[in-house]
């Protein structure tokens, strides 16, 4: 397909007389050529590197259904030549005078409202060429099925330097009817009518006038023909703009990008790998005892013995299932599943050696950070396989290149921008990160969401606890997986304790694998099962903090450690002030508000203290790795008590109960999850049984996914077919991006920043105020670049992380600075007690004093 590419100097007979860019000392200009050449190349490279060939021939089968080798020849030669014709527009008289300082053609300068723009002259030019090549198809509905990827293709070049907008705007900009006042298309059209006669080019082709044949034609089709539309013109944005940004970039810096972070040399990674200790035991346990009778599997009592079996059962299935692409790997709370994915991902690698990145993606940034330590301590010695290693989130600096030739030796300007583009575009071999960052790069509409879709082509997706976020959009959510699965040739391996049977949902019949067969013998072993006992005793009853207090005070004894959950912040932090006051016992408190590093503090004086009560929230139910000996709950979702058990006798050593209460409504916490109605909750003695009994594919395939399935079925905007028919094959990008958000925060927070000093990783004392200052010295540097200045200032932001805190905007309160969006307060040591709690009362209660 590459040799379909087209030369820029036969298309545009003045690209060399046209110029893109000026170098930074404005001494020397690039000219339309060698930019559009050097996007073609880097276009080629992604192309080679991620085999978009075969993409491409997965799309033209899947889509559609038979079309002459001459219409695919077309079809193939548009896709490739998206980035020939990106930039076209930049022969636009008043771009080269305005932008290029360039005098140029002024007899041919455009209107006021098109004035120095390129993008929508460009994506005409793209479009005046494609529709002329379509027409001298001979079968009509060919002409006309490849006329509407014309208008789509052309649709992404006018969109490469903003965010994605719904198509049907765009469409309409080219008749002159767009409701909102928007007709440059029809505009660039004229102007480019003028431009073709002046250089004697007299054949234009005729637009459509109505685009409602075109954005139906596939409304019949099967959702997953939706989502491939929707997923390859996605991919071809990406594709274009990273050409694009890292063309300019090579220009501009000198940097040139020659991986997009591959992972190299995968057999030495997986020799790191089987060779550490815990692979060995695992290995050696396969040889000599695997499989176990399944009388002595029941009777055994090393829980490690249950987690070698478990690693290797999904081991075998996977192999046995290795061309399939959808996994699910069920397995019990505490047997081991982050490292199974691992093994997993490897096993995937080494069938396929197109396979070169792995996603390790997790609910929230606790379980990131968990399971970066669980990376470091196998891989932990050998740097060249760290360097690969990259967490994408606020919370940690950005990962440099180990290799100093990776960005240009010793010249600083290089290793910036590289460390930027690295990050934009995710460079990086093995990635972990959140929920959130994946759906931006699924179905974000801004073009920085889009920026790394690409990466996703020929890759492994881990997916942890996918069903922690709102049920009411699970069902898209599996059908966009499924979707994106077969077109992109991604491995999805989605785990959890309490995975749901997301099939039910779908009408996709593609395959997904169960990884472990026979659950049951894991989740029924006493070692998983009766680990942890329930009582449900204090359920009979509304609980007070008074009554709990009593509680908790009367049944503790020495040596034990105690945590309580609450569901609302105000709740657990109220406990904390009571429980300070009423026990001899070190109490401790973790919420939202407490940053990783007071995580990594709290756990690690939890380790250190025989006796110790600690109050949280639903922080606590995932990547916090603490063994506790007793367990009070406010109940909740049915996911989240078993969760929260998993926190309780971890290590299965001794006996652990957990208390379950009932305090605050759920109800209005998780609202919108079905999960919340008291109807699922511990209240009812059904859902008792599912919890002692572990049996959650009931729970799930009899209770919630008819609720669930029910409601995507609903007449109104909420229902799924609708969204699928309506947002997706319309390529209405905003509209997908709304819905498919995985969180909807409407509480109208502010930021606060509490200058104080903390005791950081290495026991070294970290001066919030001296960060304040130095972040204000930053943004006002004017004397350092642009790529030096934005790496500085998100690496800055994960330091200050630790000293910013949300607060209603209705708080008042006097600051001593504002930067931004960002308050800031000199003298934050007088909010936090002697634990280095925040008490929001002392701030919230200070409206007088302040004002």
């Amino acid at each position: 397909m590459e040799k379909m590419m087209l030369s820029i100097k036969e298309l545009m007979k003045c690209s060399e007389q046209c110029y893109a860019h000026i170098s930074e000392n404005g001494e020397e200009k690039e000219t339309l050529s060698s930019h559009t050449e050097l996007c073609q190349k880097y276009w080629i490279r992604i192309f080679r590197k991620k085999h978009v060939d075969l993409l491409i021939k997965e799309f033209e089968k899947e889509y559609f259904d038979e079309i002459s080798s001459d219409a695919k020849r077309i079809f193939e030669k548009m896709v490739v030549n998206i980035v020939t014709f990106h930039d076209f527009g930049k022969v636009n008289p008043k771009f080269q005078k305005d932008k290029m300082h360039h005098t140029f053609c002024l007899n041919l300068v455009p209107d006021s409202n098109i004035g120095s723009k390129h993008s929508i002259l460009s994506a005409i030019f793209y479009l005046e060429y494609f529709l002329s090549e379509i027409n001298k198809l001979d079968d009509k509905t060919e002409r006309e099925l490849l006329k509407d990827f014309a208008y789509i293709y052309s649709y992404i070049i006018s969109r490469h330097h903003g965010k994605l907008v719904n198509l049907e705007a765009y469409l309409n900009s080219l008749t002159g009817r767009n409701g909102e006042g928007d007709d440059l298309g029809i505009r660039a059209k004229e102007w480019i009518e003028c431009w073709k006669r002046e250089w004697g080019e007299e054949k234009n082709s005729k637009l459509r006038k109505s685009w409602k044949n075109m954005l139906g034609r596939n409304g019949q089709e099967k959702t997953e023909k939706l989502v491939y539309l929707y997923g390859f013109t996605r991919l071809l944005y990406s594709m274009l703009v990273a050409s694009d940004y890292y063309a300019t970039s090579e220009y501009m810096k000198g940097v040139e990008i020659k991986n997009f972070g591959e992972l190299e040399k995968c057999e030495k990674i997986i020799d790191i790998y089987e060779n550490s200790f815990v692979q060995k035991s695992i290995r050696n346990y396969q040889q000599e005892h695997y499989p176990k009778e399944q009388l002595e599997l029941k009777q055994e009592q090393d829980i490690n013995i249950l987690r070698t079996e478990m690693f290797l059962d999904a081991e075998n299935e996977l192999k046995r299932n290795i061309n399939d692409s959808i996994f699910y790997l069920e397995a019990p709370t505490g047997s081991g599943k982050s490292n199974t994915a691992m093994n997993l991902s490897f096993a995937f690698m080494k069938q396929d050696k197109n396979i070169q990145k792995i996603f390790y993606i997790y609910p929230f940034n606790t379980l990131v950070e968990q399971n970066m330590e669980t990376i470091s301590r196998v891989f932990g010695e050998n740097k060249e396989v760290m360097s690969q290693v990259a967490v994408v989130n606020s919370l940690v600096p950005l990962k440099e290149r180990a290799d100093e030739d990776d960005w240009g030796g010793k010249d600083k300007g290089k290793k910036y921008q590289t460390i930027l583009l690295d990050r934009q575009f995710l460079n990086y071999p093995i990635v972990l990160s959140t929920h959130v960052m994946l759906f931006r790069t699924l179905f974000g509409h801004y073009k920085e969401d889009v920026f790394g879709f690409y990466q996703l082509c020929n890759s492994i997706i881990v997916l942890d606890e996918i069903q922690s976020y709102k049920n009411s959009r699970w069902e898209e959510i599996v059908t966009f997986l499924k979707a994106f699965a077969k077109l992109l040739h991604v491995k999805i391996i989605i785990m959890s304790a309490t995975l749901p049977n997301l099939e039910i949902l779908t009408d996709n019949q593609m395959k997904a694998v169960h990884l472990i067969k026979d659950r049951e013998k894991y989740f029924h072993h006493p070692k998983f099962a009766k680990r942890v006992v329930a009582d449900y005793g204090l359920l009979d009853q509304k609980m007070t903090l008074e009554k709990l207090e009593e509680h908790i005070c009367t049944n503790i004894t020495n040596n034990q450690k105690v945590l309580v959950e609450f569901i609302k912040k105000k709740s657990a932090e109220e406990f904390y002030e009571r429980m300070k006051e009423q026990t001899d016992y070190p109490v401790l408190v973790m919420t939202g508000d407490s940053s990783i590093q007071e995580r990594k503090r709290i756990i690690e004086k939890i380790q250190e203290l025989e006796s110790v009560i600690l109050i949280a929230t639903q922080v606590i139910e995932a990547g916090v790795d603490i063994d506790m000996d007793i367990g009070y709950k406010d109940t909740s979702r049915l996911d989240s008590e078993e969760q929260f058990m998993g926190r309780i006798n971890r290590s299965a050593k001794r006996r652990g109960i957990v208390y379950f209460f009932d305090m605050d409504d759920a109800g209005k916490i998780y609202e919108g999850d079905v999960r919340g109605e008291d109807r699922f909750s511990l209240k009812i003695t059904a859902m008792r049984e599912i919890l002692t009994t572990k049996n959650f594919p009931k729970f799930y395939e009899e209770n919630i996914l008819p609720a669930v399935k029910e409601s995507g079925s609903s007449i109104n905007e909420e229902n799924v077919k609708y969204f699928f028919r309506e947002s997706v094959q319309k390529l209405k990008f905003p509209e997908i991006d709304n819905r498919m958000k995985l969180i909807e925060d409407d509480r109208h927070m502010i930021s606060v920043y509490l200058g104080r000093e903390v005791m950081g990783e290495d026991k070294e004392i970290i001066d919030g105020r001296k960060i304040w200052e130095e972040y204000k010295d930053l943004l006002e540097n004017e004397t350092i670049e642009y790529s030096e200045k934005i790496v500085k200032l998100r690496n800055l932001r994960s330091k200050m992380n630790e000293f910013i805190y949300q607060f209603s905007e209705k708080t008042k309160f006097q600051e001593d600075e504002q930067i931004g969006d960002i308050y800031y307060i000199e003298n934050g040591e007088k909010y936090f007690d002697e634990n280095g709690v925040l008490n929001r009362k002392i701030l919230e209660n200070e409206t007088d004093l302040f004002l």
